[in-house]
This record gives structure tokens, C-alpha cells and sequence, in this order.
């Protein structure tokens, strides 16, 4: 029987539980992230998952994000992963954006970009990640997912361009696979990707398409893929159907490919965590709004053997864009 709360490990990672913690917003002064972190690393999380990290200054959630161009980055992101390792929690950096900075031009599309365009994001991306390996982060995770500028790149409802970066699934991947090609060869550091399952729109990606996205990802060496979606049960009111069919996609990820697998998807009480992963093959489920709602849940979760979160699911946290509850 698998247990929220089991050693285990995650590609290259060693994680003292199965439990992830995802980031989103981040309003608060660095001290208090600081001591939120010190509270969530401490609390019994397997894994934890920064924040936003924004490429770009004038980005639409830039103002809500860590910003990877401001001065004081790296001795933040440092501390961060300080914090995380004294408590043998390894820790990621959630690598993001919405519109592509081209200086003059602020809202550049996925069809307007040129090739000096992807070489610059492809460096944006790299410089980034360089600089939180450097600060002692574990590894990354790329933006593949929700409806963050690579997703959108990714997806054939966006991505009408006609030459080597549009058309087929692999040339839509193109940038991304060269990218991961690049960082795996260079950095040698855990590379994960958050993935969309679906999109819902006609001409998007399906269900199908996702898992062949996934495929190529494997092959250039990721060494994790977390599930989501555009509208994210992780940030929405949780619906059944949506966790049933994040579950069978996650299923069938599993079953298609080698790579670990990480679900989210509106978890709060470990009955429910518990019984997910052993009625599936999945082995890593994340959290956001409950870590919100109260930074150290998990460590009430282990002492008593079980535990339901008080996060309300209002939502409130993602729609106001803060890092604090409203009720608490």
C-alpha cells in the first residue's frame, strides 16, 4: 500500500514524501517567504515548487511573481534553497511567462515571434536557469501548461506559423525540445515540465496529442511531467469530472511513457491523496491552495495518520492573486 508519507524518489530526487508542493502568486516581502518556506519544508513535503518565476519585468503577472531580472535574485533564490535542503527538501523553480519582452514591442504573439525571437527566449530561459542552479536550486520547471506563452506555442489553436516552429506536433515542440536538448547537455539538473492534458478548444490539443508531446519530452531527457490543464482544478473549483479525467490521463501517461508523473487536481484531505494513489500507477500528487490556507498541515497530517486541509477551495488566493487566505 502506498502512503502519502513514503520515501520515494523522483527521477534523480530523493523525497521523504509523495506530497508536492506547487507555487503561484508571490505579493509577499522576501522575510515572509522566507519563513513560509521554512514552514512548508519543515511541515513533511516531499518536494517544493517555487513560485512564478518571471522572464520578464512588464509581464502581465510579473508584478505577482519572483522576478529572475531583479538584483537581489540570486541571493533570494539562495536563501530559498537554503531553507528547503536544511530540511532535506529538494526544490524547483517554476520558470514562466505570458508575453514575450522584445523591448519595444510588449505583446508579441506565438506567430509573430521571429527566429531571433526563439533564440532569445531560448537564452531568457537558460540564463534563468543558470542562475538558480548556481544559487543551489535542484532543477527547474518549464511552463508548458495553463495558458502560459510555451503552451500556447505548443498548441495548434495558437501556432499558425508556416515554417520549422509550426505546422506537425514536432515542429511545434521544436523550441521547447531544443531548449531541454541544450540545458540536459549543460546543466545537469532535474528538468520538469508542466503539461496540459487537454485544451478543451476546437483545434487544440487532445488527450491523444498530449501523451505524443509527453513522448518527445522523454526522449530529450525530462525527468518529470506534472498534469494540468488550462483552467487548472488546482486554481478552480474542483470538479469530479475534472479529476476523473486528469486521473485517466495521468493513467495513460504512465502506461505510454517512462517519465514520473505528477497529478494535481483539488486534493485536500489524505483519505482522498491516499486512496488516488493506490486505485492508480500515479506516485506523486501536488498541492497549492492548501499549503496557502496553512503552510504546516502536513506535519499535523503525519502525527495523527490522518487530515483534512481548512483551505475552503474559495479560490480567492488565485483570483486576488496573494499568497495569503482571505479566511485565515
Amino acid at each position: 500500500m502506498k502512503d502519502i508519507f513514503d520515501n520515494c524518489r523522483l527521477g534523480d530526487l530523493e523525497l521523504n514524501s509523495r506530497v508536492i508542493r506547487t507555487g503561484l502568486w508571490q505579493t509577499q516581502t522576501m522575510g515572509e517567504l522566507y519563513e513560509k518556506y521554512e514552514n512548508i519544508a519543515k511541515s513533511g513535503v516531499g518536494l517544493i515548487i517555487t513560485e512564478l518565476i518571471s522572464l520578464y519585468p512588464k509581464d502581465k503577472f510579473s508584478e505577482y511573481s519572483i522576478k529572475s531580472g531583479r538584483p537581489s535574485f540570486m541571493i533570494d533564490a539562495k536563501r530559498l534553497a537554503e531553507i528547503s535542503h536544511s530540511h532535506d527538501v529538494p526544490i524547483l523553480g517554476q520558470i514562466e511567462f505570458i508575453k514575450y519582452d522584445r523591448g519595444i514591442d510588449l505583446d508579441i504573439g506565438v506567430n509573430d515571434v521571429t527566429l531571433e525571437d526563439i533564440r532569445q527566449i531560448q537564452q531568457d530561459i537558460i540564463i534563468a536557469s543558470q542562475k538558480l542552479k548556481l544559487a543551489g536550486f535542484d532543477g527547474i520547471q518549464l511552463a508548458l501548461g495553463n495558458n502560459f506563452f510555451l503552451s500556447k506555442f505548443i498548441n495548434p489553436y495558437f501556432n499558425q506559423r508556416s515554417d520549422d516552429y509550426g505546422g506537425n506536433t514536432f515542429n511545434r515542440m521544436r523550441l521547447v525540445l531544443e531548449l531541454i536538448k541544450v540545458m540536459k547537455n549543460n546543466l545537469s539538473f532535474h528538468i520538469s515540465c508542466k503539461v496540459n492534458a487537454f485544451d478543451g478548444r476546437k483545434g487544440g490539443i487532445d488527450a491523444k496529442e498530449s501523451i505524443e508531446i509527453c513522448k518527445l519530452l522523454e526522449k530529450v531527457g525530462v525527468d518529470s511531467i506534472q498534469v494540468t490543464k488550462p483552467l487548472s482544478p488546482l486554481y478552480f473549483t474542483k470538479d469530479v469530472s475534472d479529476e476523473d479525467e486528469l486521473i485517466e490521463f495521468s493513467q495513460n501517461l504512465i502506461e505510454s511513457t517512462n517519465v514520473p508523473v505528477i497529478l494535481g487536481g483539488g486534493f485536500n484531505s489524505m483519505e482522498h491523496m491516499n486512496e488516488t494513489l493506490n486505485k492508480t500507477d500515479i506516485d506523486f500528487l501536488s498541492m497549492y491552495r492548501p499549503f496557502v490556507a496553512e503552510e504546516d498541515f502536513l506535519e499535523k497530517w503525519k502525527i495523527d495518520g490522518e487530515g483534512t486541509s481548512r483551505c475552503k477551495m474559495c479560490n480567492n488566493c488565485y483570483r486576488t492573486k496573494t499568497s495569503t487566505c482571505y479566511h485565515y
